[in-house]
This record gives C-alpha cells, sequence and structure tokens, in this order.
C-alpha cells in the first residue's frame, strides 16, 4: 500500500495516470475525481477484486473505456469516468461488469449506440450517459433492469420512440431524456403509471400526441415534470394538478390548448411554471385571468412564465398577492389587455419583469418603483401613455429598460442617468420630445442605447464620448440637427451607429476612421457634405455603410429590410473591376438616362450598375428618389442596384 501510495503521489505531481503495478489487493475505494490526469485508464484497474468504487471523474483522461478483448474479472459497483476526454464506443465486454449499480460516463466523445444487450447488467442502480454524439435508439432491454432508479441520457443524438416496456421499472425515481431532439412519438402511458418517479424530463425532443388524461394516474412522488420543446397537444391533464410534490412544471414551447388550470394552487411545492409559447387560452366567460387567484396559494413559486398564449384577458388585482418569493414574472405576447395594476408593486422579489407585446394601456403605475430588486423590466410593443415615470430612477438595480414601440411622450427623465447599474436601454418608436438628456451620456456602464423614431431635436452633446462601452447606438429618425460630434470617435467599442433620417450637416467627422470596431454605420437622409474619411475602419470590407446626402422625411411607418443593402460606400475603382472595365459582354441594357452593367463585387456579391449621364438637376432628383425607393423593397432576392453619376461638363 505505501508504493502504492508513494506511485499515486508521483503521478499526480507530474500530470499522469499511474502506469505502475495494480497489485493492492485491499483497495476497495479510488477517487482520483478533479485533477488534472491524463493518459488512459490502466486496464489492471478492473482487476482489483477488492475495488468496489473508482471515481476518475472531471479529468482529462483519454483513450477507451475498456479494452475489448479479455475477460474482465472485477466486482467493482461504482464507476464514474465523467468529464474527461474518454472516446470510442461503449465496450462489448462492459456485461463482465457483473456487480455494477452505478455507471457514469457523461463525458463528451463517447460514440457509436447503446448496446442493445445493456440489459445484462442486472444490479444497475443508476446509469448516467450525457453530452455524447450517442445515436441509435434507446434499448428495450432496460426493462430487464429492475434494479433501475436513475436513467438519465441526455444532450446525446438519441432518437426514435421511447420503449413503452420501460413502464415496467417500477423502482424509476428519475427518466431523463432530454435534448436529444430527436425522440418521436408518443410518451408512453405506462410512464405515468410508475408512481415512486420523482424527475419525468424529456424536453426538447420531437415528442408528439397528448399526455394521457386519466383520472386515475396518481404520481405521489413527482417533483419535476419536463416536456417543453417537443410538438405535444391537447389539455393539460388534470391529474398534474393532484401531484401535491410538483416543484416544476415545465410544458412551455409545445402545442398545449385549453384553460390554464384555475386549481394550481394545489401544488403547494411548486417553484417553476413554466407554460410559455402553447396556445393556452383563458376562461371565456371570465375577463380578467382568474388562474392567477390560484397561483397566491403557491408559496414557493419563483418563476412564472406564462406568456407567448392566447390568453385575452386582464390582469388582476390578486397579482400582487403572489409570492414575494417570484423573481421572474413573463407575460409577453399574451393579448393582455387593460392596465398594469399597481397592486404589482408588491410583489417585492421580482428581479425580471416581462410584460412586452400585448395591449397594455395609459400609465406606467408609479408603484413599479417598489420593485427594489428588479434587474430587466420589459414593457414594449403595449399602447402605454404618459410620462415615464420617475419612480423608475428608483430602480438602482436595473440592468435593462425597454420600453420601445409605446406612445410615451415627453421628456426622457434625467435621472434615468443615476442608474449606475444599466446596460441597455430601449426608448425607440415612442413620442420622447425635447433634447437627449446630458446625464445619460456620462452613463460609462451602457452598452445598448436606442431612442430611434422619435421627436428627440437639437445637438447630440460632445459629451457622448463618455459612453466608453457604449456598443450599439441607435438614434435615427428623430430631429437631431448640427454637426456630428468628432468625439464619437473615442468610442472604441462601437458596433453599431444609426444616425440616419435627421438634419446633421457638416463633414463625416475624421475620427470616425478610428471607430475600430464599427460593424455598421448608416448616416443615410441627413444633410451631411464633404469628403468621406479615409483610412482606418473605411477600409474595412466587413463594414456594412449606408450613406446619403438628402434629407427625405421621416419613415417611421416603413419597414426596414436589412437583407438590401442600400447607400452601400463602392468605389469607382471597385466598379470599374466589377465590371471589367464597362465590358461590352457585361451590358445589360440602354436607357434615356444612361446604361445598365452586371457587375460582380469583390466580395462576390452580383449588382447591377447602373451609370446616368446627369446634365440637369431633375435627373439628379430622380435617381435620389429611386435609391429611396430601392430602400423600401420588401422583396428578399433581389440584385442590389448601384447607382454612379457621370457629369457632363
Amino acid at each position: 500500500m505505501v508504493a502504492f501510495l508513494s506511485d499515486l503521489a508521483t503521478c499526480l505531481a507530474c500530470g499522469e495516470m499511474w502506469k505502475g503495478p495494480w497489485f493492492v489487493s485491499e483497495l476497495r475505494v479510488l477517487n482520483l475525481r478533479n485533477n488534472r490526469l491524463t493518459g488512459s485508464i490502466p486496464a489492471p484497474l478492473f482487476s482489483i477484486l477488492s475495488l468496489l468504487l473508482a471515481t476518475l471523474a472531471f479529468n482529462s483522461l483519454s483513450g477507451s473505456l475498456l479494452l475489448n478483448e479479455g475477460n474482465i474479472v472485477s466486482n467493482l459497483e461504482f464507476l464514474s469516468v465523467s468529464n474527461n476526454q474518454i472516446s470510442g464506443c461503449i465496450p462489448s465486454n462492459i456485461c463482465q461488469l457483473r456487480e455494477l449499480q452505478v455507471l457514469s460516463i457523461s463525458v463528451k466523445d463517447i460514440t457509436g449506440e447503446i448496446p442493445r444487450y445493456i440489459g445484462c447488467l442486472s444490479e444497475l442502480e443508476d446509469f448516467i450517459i450525457g453530452d455524447n454524439p450517442i445515436k441509435g435508439t434507446i434499448p428495450a432491454s432496460l426493462a430487464n433492469i429492475s434494479t433501475l432508479q436513475y436513467v438519465s441520457f441526455t444532450r446525446n443524438c438519441l432518437e426514435g420512440p421511447i420503449p413503452p416496456e420501460l413502464g415496467k421499472l417500477s423502482n424509476l425515481r428519475q427518466l431523463s431524456f432530454g435534448h436529444n431532439y430527436n425522440h418521436i412519438g408518443q410518451i408512453p402511458d405506462a410512464i405515468f403509471n410508475i408512481s415512486s418517479l420523482g424527475r419525468i424530463a424529456f424536453n426538447f425532443n420531437s415528442l408528439s400526441g397528448t399526455i394521457p388524461a386519466t383520472t386515475g394516474l396518481h404520481l405521489p412522488s413527482l417533483e419535476q415534470l419536463i416536456l417543453g420543446g417537443n410538438q405535444l397537444e391537447g389539455e393539460i391533464p388534470l391529474f398534474i394538478t393532484n401531484a401535491s410534490k410538483l416543484e416544476i412544471l415545465e410544458i412551455a414551447s409545445n402545442y398545449f390548448t385549453g384553460t390554464i388550470p384555475n386549481n394550481l394552487g394545489n401544488l403547494r411545492e411548486l417553484q417553476y411554471l413554466f407554460l410559455h409559447h402553447n396556445q393556452l387560452t383563458n376562461e371565456p366567460r371570465d375577463h380578467e385571468l382568474q388562474f392567477f387567484n390560484s397561483l397566491v396559494d403557491c408559496r414557493m413559486l419563483g418563476y412564472l412564465k406564462v406568456g407567448h398564449n392566447p390568453l385575452n384577458g386582464v390582469l388582476p388585482n390578486s397579482i400582487g398577492n403572489l409570492s414575494s418569493s417570484i423573481k421572474d414574472l413573463d407575460i409577453s405576447n399574451a393579448r393582455i389587455n387593460g392596465l398594469i395594476p399597481p397592486f404589482i408593486g408588491n410583489m417585492s422579489g421580482l428581479t425580471e419583469l416581462t410584460l412586452g407585446g400585448n395591449n397594455l394601456m395609459r400609465n406606467i403605475p408609479p408603484e413599479i418603483g417598489k420593485l427594489k430588486l428588479l434587474q430587466g423590466l420589459f414593457l414594449p410593443n403595449n399602447k402605454l401613455n404618459g410620462h415615464i415615470p420617475q419612480a423608475v430612477c428608483h430602480l438602482s438595480n436595473l440592468v435593462q429598460l425597454s420600453l420601445g414601440d409605446n406612445e410615451l411622450l415627453g421628456l426622457i427623465p434625467a435621472c434615468i442617468g443615476n442608474l449606475s447599474m444599466l446596460q441597455q436601454l430601449y426608448l425607440g418608436s415612442n413620442r420622447f420630445s425635447s433634447k437627449l438628456p446630458l446625464s445619460l451620456l456620462k452613463m460609462r456602464c451602457l452598452l445598448v442605447i436606442n431612442a430611434s423614431q422619435n421627436s428627440i431635436e437639437g445637438e447630440v452633446p460632445r459629451d457622448i464620448g463618455g459612453l466608453k462601452d457604449i456598443v450599439e447606438l441607435y438614434l435615427s429618425d428623430n430631429h437631431f440637427s448640427g454637426m456630428i460630434p468628432s468625439r464619437l470617435g473615442e468610442l472604441q467599442n462601437l458596433q453599431y451607429l444609426d444616425l440616419s433620417n435627421n438634419s446633421f450637416f457638416g463633414q463625416i467627422p475624421l475620427s470616425f476612421a478610428n471607430l475600430i470596431s464599427l460593424e455598421f454605420l448608416d448616416l443615410s437622409l441627413n444633410a451631411l457634405s464633404g469628403e468621406i474619411p479615409g483610412g482606418g475602419v473605411f477600409v474595412n470590407s466587413t463594414l456594412q455603410l449606408f450613406l446619403g446626402t438628402k434629407k427625405k422625411g421621416k419613415s417611421k411607418d416603413v419597414e426596414k429590410v436589412p437583407d438590401i443593402k442600400t447607400h452601400q460606400l463602392i468605389s469607382y475603382h471597385e466598379i470599374q473591376q466589377a465590371t471589367n472595365y464597362f465590358d461590352e459582354s457585361n451590358l445589360i441594357g440602354v436607357g434615356s438616362s444612361g446604361t445598365v452593367y452586371k457587375g460582380t463585387l469583390s466580395s462576390g456579391i452580383v449588382v447591377a450598375i447602373k451609370i446616368l449621364n446627369l446634365e440637369y438637376e431633375e435627373v439628379c432628383k430622380r435617381v435620389d428618389t429611386e435609391c429611396e425607393v430601392m430602400r423600401n423593397v420588401r422583396h428578399r432576392k433581389l440584385v442590389p442596384v448601384i447607382t454612379t453619376c457621370l457629369v457632363t461638363i
């Protein structure tokens, strides 16, 4: 034993799996997890008759799991090699580990299939295979292992139906086949008759059909029912509301219909309720969403998501009586009408509130300022009006504030600048007026500002250079005027900048060439003049650049199609190369005002290049109109058009 420990210490120091003689006859437990061991698993490990437990997880071991030849004489009961770099198939001689009770091989490189004869491991209790590219179907022979309690085959590439024979495993406590994506067919009814089951997780597959609605089903031990991301349909079965130990009910992203049960309050242990992205409705006779009244009894509820369902109702005042433990409330895109109840301010534990994409009206209630822990407030795409209440500025932990696409008006509160944690601010498509608050431009943590499609006026202050971390800045479709501040060139992290459709004049600041991270720049529909800066970012072929000099008014109600690149900066030299110097073989047609050539840009994009002989101002106006028409075309597969003007003197 001393020699063994000495060699083991040496191996741990050098990072290699010990290669010495495995003759330690008394070794019963070998725990080497969470090290930096390399090399392969020594074959003699499985010849130590006294060894009952071997844990090699969380290392960098490679090679195969077992030798595929020769006999294995072992009494091993526990084998865990998860989180290593072991590869190859599950070996054919796995059945020789006859005493094995726990097998955990969640690595990343096990291939092949689960052996059809895996039922030979008659003593197995825990069988965990995950995060591997294992293919094939679930072997029906698993049903022969009556001792099985925990089966987890998550995040593999398994396919086909779930064997109905698994319903015979009366000792099962956990059955998890999630994130395989290709399991098909209906969930066997017999699964829901295993009274010992505590966890059923078949999420993110392609399962279809219904959950059995038989009221006689009884799952007294069920704690987690996770079926999201499938193609299940029908109504929520009534037996689910009788599973009194249920902690997680997750059936999101399916095709469930019918009403949300009004007796979910029976689930007193419920912590996660995910019903979003289905076709669930409210009781037609009820104006208010009555199921919230029942959820008041779920005092441990922390996460409630019912958005993306056609609920068609009004939020009741009882929503304020929901558990103070609720952290995440999502009722977005659910056809909610009426007002945001002021009682929502009672949900003191909220860290995220999502009510976007509804028909909510009138003011944002000032009581929302009571939600001191709130990190994300999402109210976009509603009909909210009035001013942003000063109470929003009391949300000192706010990281994301999204109020876009409403009818909010007046000033943007300067006190928003006091929200030192704020990273994303979305105020676009409202009716905000006056000037941009200077306080916003000094928020070093801000990553995104979208104040586009409003009526904000005045110059963009030079203090905008204080937005040191800004990545996206959208100020398009407003009434900004004056010159574009040169300090914008100091924003080294800026990737997206849209100042289009304003009244900026003067030259594009030379400092823009220093915007080393810039990927998208739109300055179109302004009154800019002068030369385009040379060098720097402007020679980056991956930059999407949109320039224009004629102010055309707002296009607030016009859908922008980013697939069509208009006003793209193309040099005349590149146009010459694209058309092979206007070779006749590329001539498409000749019109009254010019000629059209086919060209292929250096990026591989095929374009139509229209060359106009301009003698009159009216012709220039017509050219500008044609570019604007192309900007608003909705078809996605058109050949881009580049118009260049050859002025005749």
